[in-house]
């Protein structure tokens, strides 16, 4: 069955992807807009990749594993230093 505006000869709708347009044109910029979209979500694929690649990189994982390492040792120095100071307070009995 033919929707109601179908025999308006001036009326032209174009019926794609459940979308209706008026003409070609619009068929045309949405494309555009579409491939422009695609063409920047390419581009931030390429860029998180490429970061991706960069934080996996020998040097970067040394420098994040010495940061551990500190990072490590600082909080082991702390719990000792807190051990001896806390002994020399405790008077003895």
């Amino acid at each position: 069955m033919l929707p109601y505006f179908a025999n308006f000869p001036n009326i032209i709708l174009i019926e794609a992807m459940g979308k209706l347009y008026n003409s070609f044109k619009e068929i045309d910029d949405r494309l555009m807009v579409l491939n422009l979209q695609r063409k920047i979500e390419m581009e931030s694929l390429k860029l998180n990749l490429n970061q991706a690649k960069a934080n996996l990189r020998p040097l970067q994982l040394a420098g994040s594993l010495k940061g551990s390492i500190q990072q490590i040792l600082l909080v082991y120095t702390i719990k000792k230093l807190r051990g001896i100071f806390n002994r020399r307070r405790q008077p003895e009995a």
